[in-house]
């Protein structure tokens, strides 16, 4: 499976860095589970590694103009990547006996919509459709107003993500529903802050400020999420959007790419087989459930 750099983009080593990385703490999210409490703080400590990955989408795919074209072929190949892997776990289910045939229409319904852990092709795809648009706010933004719609979409996308499921504002939660917007604008604000690393540079305070909120966010994940699932799971710090999975993710991202790394051959190609990190551990987590061999805790 290849990432999602653009073929034509030049090469990254701390990018590439950061994509593996990032894939490792993508698999534990699907290996530990939430049922006890190590594979929840483990859980936990690994939510940061989706946003890296839509960051550095951002970072590359922000960088210069796009032909609308290639962006048109992307979005593309991307759904026939989808389709082609949900076939492939439709016939698995079939043949453990997860699944029933009943027709046509639910196979369509099961291929467009099924595993539900393939929505991160959907939500790229939608991304790089919205590419040109942002594109040309990226090209003629001033600084100032690049960072004001930063701070909107954080506001907006993160923010807005844990009050609506604190529930501590239900009138203006209502509000904030009928825009239809938090999630989707949380990860926008994830795909321009990666266009933003790539066109400006933080000063040494300004990178260790975030370096700070990234390691008080991975705490507050982590220590906030046992404590507030002492009496059953609460997921009210663990959503990709939350502020706390965000800071800690754009320290990660920014970490990353201020390493001067040199690029190699193996590290190149592990970065291009990331995106089997979607769509491999669920595969490989269920058969040994069906062979008897491990059991979910």
């Amino acid at each position: 499976m290849r990432s999602d750099t653009p073929s034509n983009a030049p090469r990254s080593a701390p990018a590439d860095a950061a994509r593996v990385a990032a894939a490792f703490f993508v698999v534990m999210i699907h290996a530990s589970g939430t049922s006890w409490p190590q594979g929840l703080a483990f859980n936990a400590l690994s939510r940061f590694g989706v946003p890296v990955f839509v960051i550095l989408s951002g970072y590359f795919m922000l960088s210069r103009e796009r032909d609308t074209r290639g962006l048109v072929r992307r979005c593309a190949r991307l759904a026939a990547l989808m389709l082609s892997w949900s076939a492939l776990y439709f016939i698995y289910n079939l043949s453990v006996g997860d699944l029933e045939w009943s027709g046509p229409k639910e196979l369509l319904r099961y291929l467009l919509t099924e595993p539900v852990h393939l929505w991160y092709l959907y939500a790229t795809g939608a991304l790089y459709a919205l590419t040109p648009i942002f594109g040309v706010f990226c090209g003629h933004a001033t600084r100032r107003q690049y960072e004001y719609a930063l701070l909107v979409t954080f506001v907006l996308g993160c923010v807005v993500t844990v009050l609506d499921a604190s529930a501590l504002f239900p009138t203006f939660m209502i509000i904030v529903s009928k825009t239809h917007v938090a999630y989707a604008v949380g990860f926008t604000f994830f795909y321009l802050l990666g266009g933003y690393l790539r066109r400006y540079r933080l000063s040494s305070r300004a990178a260790s400020a975030v370096y700070a909120l990234g390691l008080l966010g991975l705490a507050c994940t982590i220590g906030g999420t046992l404590c507030l699932s002492r009496g059953g799971l609460n997921e009210l710090l663990l959503s990709y959007t939350s502020p706390n999975v965000a800071a800690t993710a754009a320290a990660f991202t920014l970490f990353f790419l201020r390493l001067p790394l040199r690029g190699s051959p193996r590290l190149s190609a592990a970065a291009r087989c990331t995106l089997g990190v979607y769509l491999l551990p669920p595969l490989l987590i269920l058969s040994p459930q069906h062979l008897g061999l491990w059991e979910p805790q």
